[in-house]
């Protein structure tokens, strides 16, 4: 993140899109908040010098003494009057910028991650319960259940959302489409480094929504999965066995003709390594089969390499594993 896009955020240049963005970075960790705390207290300090610029008492004093050099009396009633309007002047510049930090943080957003090979559970101010997938945020707003709850998700998550007619949930993510439910349980599949962005269906009702929000783009129903094309930027939805797209909650990643780079990614995700698919070959290649949080990176090399005609080795310092045909 730049300084100049942490001032414009300061100074409240941004939109509520920048907004997100700036404090989602500030959260994610203490180097980045402890950052933004100097810039920000350096900020305060130059916009003070500035003001006292403007209204110098050191010049007026200059000036007045240039003036009227004359009389000691004089000067001793412009110390007076100099001394009288300068702390009404700190005073007003104090309460100003503490007002301003006050509004800063008023729309304060707080962030819950996940790291690889981390599943973790979450349960908000309503009681609505988000399990996050590894490598995976979720970013809330303090204002989270006054009008609306509305959060943001990065990577993956299961929901499990509590209902209120009055109050839709609605999930944003990155690709711009949005997700919209009164109470449900739902998991939506949302890498950056991922093609598409998936919303699978248990129970309920949901909405798909782009940025606008004007009209839903699809309704899904039960046992149905929503996929949308970043690239294409095309919904189509599909029945799918809901278990196998959730059973990472429980421990299990299930894959039904996963094509190889999706495998890869998410073993990297859930075993903290590095995949290399070594061959342009393997483009078309797809993996069926079950990999336990309990196996071990022999485990699924062992798997490959009996269901296919692939060959694995792996580097435990620089936790590489390398996938390459026989």
């Amino acid at each position: 993140m730049k300084e100049s896009d942490l001032i414009q955020f300061i100074i409240k240049k941004g939109n509520s899109e920048f907004d997100k963005e700036v404090i989602s970075w500030i959260n994610s960790s203490s180097e980045n908040q402890a950052l933004f705390n100097k810039i920000k207290a350096t900020h305060v300090i130059d916009t003070l010098d500035n003001n006292f610029e403007k209204i110098s008492p050191n010049k007026q004093y200059k000036a007045f003494l240039k003036k009227n050099n004359k009389s000691k009396n004089k000067r001793r009633l412009f110390l007076k009057i100099a001394s009288a309007i300068m702390i009404p002047l700190l005073l007003t510049t104090y309460l100003y910028y503490s007002n301003s930090l006050a509004d800063a943080t008023a729309n304060h957003f707080t962030a819950y991650t996940s790291s690889a090979k981390e599943q973790k559970k979450i349960t908000l101010g309503d009681g609505t319960i988000v399990w996050l997938n590894a490598e995976s945020k979720i970013v809330v707003s303090n204002q989270y259940n006054k009008e609306e709850r509305r959060i943001s998700l990065y990577g993956e998550a299961f929901f499990d959302v509590v209902k209120n007619k009055n109050k839709p949930f609605i999930v944003e993510t990155a690709s711009g489409i949005k997700v919209k439910v009164l109470g449900t349980t739902f998991n939506v599949k949302s890498y950056s480094s991922e093609k598409n962005v998936e919303t699978t269906l248990v129970t309920g009702k949901v909405e798909l929504y782009d940025k606008k929000e004007i009209k839903p783009l699809l309704t899904l129903s039960p046992k149905q999965k929503a996929t949308f094309s970043k690239k294409e930027k095309e919904l189509s939805v599909a029945q799918v066995t809901t278990e196998d797209i959730t059973s990472w909650k429980s421990g299990r990643l299930i894959f039904n003709k996963t094509p190889l780079d999706e495998f890869a990614l998410n073993i990297e995700r859930w075993f903290g390594v590095k995949v290399i698919v070594d061959s342009k070959g393997f483009k078309d290649y797809s993996f069926s089969g079950v990999i336990e949080k309990s196996n071990s990176i022999e485990d699924i090399m062992r798997v490959l390499e009996i269901s296919s005609n692939l060959n694995c080795s792996y580097t435990k310092n620089t936790k590489t594993l390398l996938i390459k045909s026989k």
